[in-house]
């Protein structure tokens, strides 16, 4: 999607197509769901941020996997396109490092102007808000798809909050993305009939689902409001 190198991969039909440039020129926000190798859902999230086009992208970078065993939008190499950074501290693993004696903290606080540290669900949506915020100060308008937002998992906010709660963190932070014309996805990493993807699914205008198929990473676009679906495709490598 979204990139000349993903358009090789896209499916005949026109009105996909049509869709898809609708989409990108008048905002979109993304779920994208599987249990698959965290290198797919990797490669798959790169692609998301815009990083396989030659245009300027702004890009804010969200974290939520702060337990150190899963690697993090925020690791990941990127260009020196202008970006911002927030990371979620778990209140669950806050939590459980209280009671073995920790401090509670994973990752000290940081605001250095680049990147800002929360621990609720209410300070996430604004500091998300205020990066928005600060790049259409920069530069006086934001061109649409110039945004890009990515949210790497869902999974700790649902263990933190009620599913109400998330769902409406994510209808307002999409709604704010969408304002300015940009993209935000939003990784779950499960199974598409888990329960909680049909509840949070009316959010999104596109759904990608990723599986892998002997030793094959495939993905699959729908879009739920037209009915548009892409069928099983074989992920771009990058």
């Amino acid at each position: 999607m979204f990139s000349a190198k993903d358009r090789q991969q896209e499916p005949a039909d026109d009105s996909f197509t049509e869709e898809l440039s609708r989409l990108k020129r008048q905002g979109a926000s993304v779920l994208v769901v599987g249990s698959v190798h965290p290198e797919h859902q990797r490669r798959s999230a790169r692609r998301l941020l815009g990083h396989a086009s030659d245009r300027v992208r702004r890009r804010v970078l969200v974290s939520t996997n702060s337990d150190g065993h899963h690697r993090s939008l925020v690791d990941e190499p990127f260009s020196s396109d202008p970006h911002r950074i927030v990371h979620y501290e778990s209140q669950t693993r806050s939590a459980v490092a209280q009671e073995s004696g920790g401090d509670g903290h994973t990752t000290p606080a940081i605001d250095d102007g680049n990147a800002a540290t929360v621990e609720t669900l209410v300070d996430l949506g604004i500091a998300i808000s205020g990066a928005i915020e600060s790049f259409e100060t920069d530069v006086d308008g934001l061109e649409p798809s110039e945004l890009r937002v990515g949210v790497d998992s869902l999974l700790p906010l649902l263990e933190d909050y009620s599913t109400e709660q998330v769902f409406k963190f994510v209808h307002l932070t999409s709604g704010r993305v969408k304002d300015v014309d940009g993209m935000v996805h939003y990784r779950l990493p499960v199974e598409p009939d888990t329960s909680v993807v049909p509840v949070l699914k009316p959010l999104f205008d596109v759904l990608v689902e990723l599986r892998d198929r002997n030793g094959r990473p495939q993905e699959r676009w729908s879009l739920p409001d037209t009915g548009h679906c892409s069928g099983w495709l074989t992920s771009p490598e990058a």
